[in-house]
Formats: structure tokens, C-alpha cells, sequence
């Protein structure tokens, strides 16, 4: 798909985009959840272009993702109890950055016996989104980003999607869906315009991107809060943790959480208050975004390189 179908050229091509944007606000709250299905597209926030992970609310706690005038990184964790046994690997994750970032992610996980993922294994039409719109109003660092796309199914371990019923099912290949181009061609435009009109290189910078295990955060239009104060998407992963905790708490292996760094101070907080683990190493971190780094130095080896 050409650019030309996504950002408008033509005055019919700007109205057409802007009833279909129009259309999407009115839409019901479940439908438009479902129409971005790939960790909250901005089709899913008509009324604003900021990232999933606005903060509510944030006191100073352990890092999880950090923005810097460098860029933008976030943590790898292990989390065990002290008693030894089961460790959990958390890695919160950006849907778009450097292709060697989701490499070095999918390179961590290979040591891993199992991981739990979002929602579905396949390439994110928030990222493309997002991405698009940084290279066309020419974002600081925006050339050479990437949706996130990391092959699951490669690394030949058992993937758990607790929230797989949020998506519509993957095509052949691991190819986006249609729901998922829907997605890009709605949220595009208007993440770019709003991109435009800031009048900066770093739109990011004011996204609210430093998320601590203290970090708390509004559910998205569409999601509801149940009594137990989780959204059905946060139940349902913290549900999977409890479950896989709860079998294998005496086994020497590792699993991994990947999932988007809005859903990550809530499991870290599940770890390290009710199942009672305690971190147990910080490896390094990964960059995501750049703004430093000449291209030659992010080149990774050649050992376990994805075909992008």
C-alpha cells in the first residue's frame, strides 16, 4: 500500500478522510476498540493524537521507560522471589522504533521458555501510524523507524496472547489485517496534522514517555474500569501472570511479558506485591529511538537476524 492511500493529495481525498474521522468519533465505544485493535491507534482517540500512555499520575519509583534528549529506551527486567525458582523477564515495549530494537527484544526472548504477548502475532498498525506520520512532517529521528513486528512464532516456545479476542484474527504470512490497514489509513492523517501544527521536530518529547512502576494511567476511549479497578485488556493479562505464577512458582525457568509500556507498572506491581517477587537483575537497556547514533553503529550482528 502506497502513501498516496494514506495521506490525502486531492480535496475529495481531505474530505473523504475527514468524514471517515468523523464517522469513527460518533462510532459506539466497543466499536471503535475494535477498529484499532494494535495497542490503541489514534482512531481510538479522536479527540487528541497523544500516545496510549499519557500518565495520570507519577511518583518517582523503578524506571521502566526512560526519554532523554538522546532519545527514547526502555528496561529489561528479572524478577524472581527470593526463594529462587520461576523468573519473570519483563520488557515494555513502543509500537515503532529502530528494526534492531524489536531484534534485540527477539533476541532476549529466545532464552525465554515462554512468553506472554499482546494480542496477536503480527505487525502493529499503531506503529505504522505513528511512524508514517513522524517521517512526513520529518521528526527528529523518524527516517529509519519501523512498526513493531516481532516473529513469535519463530522462536518455537509457547506464546500466550491473554487479550487475542481484541484483534481480528492474523492473516497468512503474518501479514497486517485488513482491520489493522483500516486502522492506518483512518489515524494517519490526522496524527500527522496534528504532528504539523505543533511547530516542533520533537513532537514525542511531549508525549509523557518516562513510565515508572509507580506510573498510573486513564483507561483509553472505549475501555471500562470494573470493580476491581482494571480494564477487561489489564484482568485479563494480570489473570494469565497469577495462572502461569501459580504452576510453575518452583521451576527454573524464565518467562517473558511483552506487552505495551502503559500495561507494564501494573505488572510489575502484581510481581512485586501480591505474588511477592523481587527484582532480581536489570540488564541492559534497549533504544528504541535515537537521535545520536550514526545508522553504521545500530547495525546488529549477523547471529539470529530477522528477516524484516
Amino acid at each position: 500500500m502506497g502513501l498516496g492511500a494514506i495521506v490525502p493529495r486531492t480535496h475529495l481525498q481531505s474530505w473523504a478522510t475527514a468524514q471517515v474521522n468523523a464517522a469513527a468519533s460518533r462510532l459506539p465505544a466497543p466499536a471503535r476498540r475494535r477498529l484499532t485493535p494494535f495497542g490503541g491507534g489514534a482512531t481510538a482517540m479522536p479527540d487528541g493524537a497523544e500516545l496510549r500512555w499519557r500518565p495520570v499520575s507519577t511518583l518517582a519509583g523503578m524506571r521502566l521507560t526512560e526519554w532523554s534528549d538522546a532519545g527514547f529506551r526502555t528496561s529489561v527486567r528479572v524478577f524472581r522471589r527470593p526463594a529462587g525458582g520461576l523468573r519473570w523477564v519483563v520488557i515494555p515495549t513502543i509500537h515503532m522504533g529502530h528494526p534492531d530494537y524489536y531484534w534485540a527484544i527477539w533476541q532476549r526472548l529466545r532464552s525465554c521458555q515462554a512468553v506472554v504477548a499482546e494480542q496477536y502475532d503480527g505487525p502493529s498498525s499503531t506503529g505504522y501510524a505513528y511512524a508514517t506520520a513522524m517521517r512526513l512532517t520529518r521528526q527528529r529521528a523518524s527516517r529509519e523507524l519501523v512498526h513493531q513486528d516481532i516473529d513469535y512464532g519463530a522462536l518455537g516456545v509457547p506464546v500466550i496472547f491473554p487479550d487475542a479476542h481484541t484483534a481480528p484474527p492474523p492473516e497468512d504470512d503474518r501479514r497486517m489485517p485488513d482491520l489493522g490497514w483500516a486502522d492506518v489509513i483512518v489515524s494517519t492523517p490526522g496524527l500527522a496534522l496534528r504532528m504539523a501544527l505543533s511547530g516542533r521536530d520533537d513532537w514525542l518529547a511531549g508525549q509523557g514517555l518516562d513510565v515508572d512502576d509507580t506510573t498510573e494511567f486513564a483507561p483509553m476511549p472505549g475501555e471500562v474500569l470494573g470493580p476491581d479497578g482494571l480494564t477487561e485488556r489489564d484482568r485479563l493479562l494480570l489473570g494469565v501472570i497469577r495462572e502461569i505464577d501459580e504452576a510453575f512458582a518452583v521451576e527454573d525457568i524464565e518467562v517473558a511479558v511483552v506487552f505495551g509500556a502503559a500495561h507494564m507498572p501494573l505488572v510489575v506491581r502484581e510481581l512485586t506485591g501480591t505474588l511477592g517477587h523481587r527484582p532480581f537483575a536489570e540488564e541492559p537497556w534497549l533504544t528504541a529511538i535515537d537521535f545520536d547514533e550514526p545508522p553504521y553503529l545500530r547495525k546488529p550482528s549477523l547471529d539470529g537476524w530477522m528477516d524484516w
